[in-house]
């Protein structure tokens, strides 16, 4: 989930690759899973029928870690850690403000209790292909990953690699089921040591291709939760405006042959895998695309164009206020758009409105909670504050 730079683009489509999804999963055998969460119950009281997991990168600048509404979430997952080809896990990217975010970080998992802290581990190149490739590389990548997570206080791990398909190394996909096996049994052992259960987590795919080559039984095994990357389904690198996320497919859209671009495929397809419902984690945008000389057919829906950007939702909302920009929303897609004829510009993003209508669906169709890239996107708070409104989600207590 690599978005940077003003806290919008993702650092895989400021480099050209277009669109961005991911993958991630959960679980332990059943017999240690019912033990594991037998002992959660003990750590953090009463559970949550709902997840609701944000990220918050170290970039983030005046939204601060101070700023995040704990009381909203049930995890925060900070963004990103990464691996050298050894398999040694990194304190920062180059750039990036780590350690002295996590430092403030680590005072405040003292101070909330009730939040599951988890760091994400993030593949930058091809370094996680090689970290993952043999047994001491993999060795060496848990070990100091569960170094960092007892280092900085935190509850747990996330991977982000996307993607481990087998489009770097052939056997990439079975070498991502050995790095989570290895990474599980080392969180395992310290938390034996330290009297609590380390969460697993990963972010995941929301297209086929990149779901399909993953040994899905045998990961499930490994991790707690999987937060499925719900968005750029269409972006700059598409042939006509159309949605960042929509829930459903549009019926008046010309393409609507791919109709998988969406977030209800993308969670149904992840369902009919051997994984648990409520281990799914539905993700959401904070962010959306500003699209440029657009023509004003159909205020800008499913039309041509000539470049776009992300933008993040506080600088959309900006643009709401302006009077030419003309607020529509879709009935089918269950997603908001703006459209400036004097502008020649179209926006899709999502809104209050849509995130609980997302929020929602993950209710009604018993998916595990919501997950936002990312806080900072919207220092107002308003979308978190929306999907924790309509999940009802009850905060962890008694963590620490």
């Amino acid at each position: 989930m690599k978005i940077q730079n003003s806290g919008v683009g993702r650092r895989r489509y400021l480099q050209g690759a277009g669109a961005v999804t991911t993958l991630a999963l959960f679980g332990n055998t059943v017999e240690a899973r019912e033990g594991h969460e037998d002992h959660h119950r003990h750590r953090h009281g009463r559970r949550s029928d709902k997840r609701v997991v944000a990220y918050y990168p170290s970039w983030a600048g005046d939204y601060t870690p101070r700023d995040v509404p704990y009381d909203k979430l049930t995890h925060l997952n900070y963004a990103f850690l990464e691996t050298e080809a050894n398999g040694e896990v990194k304190l920062a990217v180059t750039g990036d403000y780590a350690p002295e975010v996590l430092e403030q970080f680590e005072e405040i998992t003292h101070e909330q209790p009730w939040t599951t802290f988890m760091l994400t581990i993030a593949e930058f190149g091809d370094n996680m292909s090689a970290a993952a490739s043999t047994a001491d590389s993999r060795k060496r990548f848990a070990r100091t990953a569960v170094e960092h997570l007892r280092k900085y206080n935190f509850d747990g791990i996330d991977i982000d690699w996307e993607y481990p398909d087998g489009s770097v190394r052939e056997d990439d996909p079975e070498n991502f089921t050995l790095l989570l096996e290895e990474l599980r049994r080392q969180l395992d052992e310290a938390g034996k040591e330290d009297d609590q259960h380390y969460e697993l987590s990963m972010a995941a795919a929301p297209i086929p291709s990149n779901i399909d080559p993953l040994e899905v039984g045998k990961i499930a095994e490994y991790l707690d939760f999987i937060n499925v990357m719900n968005y750029n389904f269409y972006g700059s690198w598409s042939s006509a405006t159309n949605f960042n996320a929509p829930l459903y497919a549009p019926y008046d859209d010309p393409t609507y042959w791919q109709e998988l671009l969406t977030v209800d495929h993308a969670m149904q397809y992840w369902a009919e895998k051997p994984i648990a419902r409520d281990k799914l984690v539905c993700g959401t945008p904070f962010y959306g695309f500003v699209f440029e000389n657009v023509g004003n057919e159909n205020q800008g829906l499913f039309q041509p164009f000539d470049g776009a950007d992300t933008q993040s939702y506080h600088a959309i909302r900006q643009l709401k206020s302006k009077p030419q920009y003309q607020y529509h929303w879709h009935r089918e897609a269950r997603v908001p758009w703006l459209y400036s004829e004097t502008d020649d510009t179209f926006v899709t993003y999502d809104d209050r409105h849509s995130v609980m209508e997302k929020s929602r669906y993950v209710r009604d169709n018993d998916f595990g909670g919501m997950m936002c890239w990312e806080l900072s996107h919207d220092p107002s708070n308003t979308l978190i504050s929306a999907i924790h409104a309509a999940l009802g989600c009850s905060r962890r207590r008694g963590r620490r």
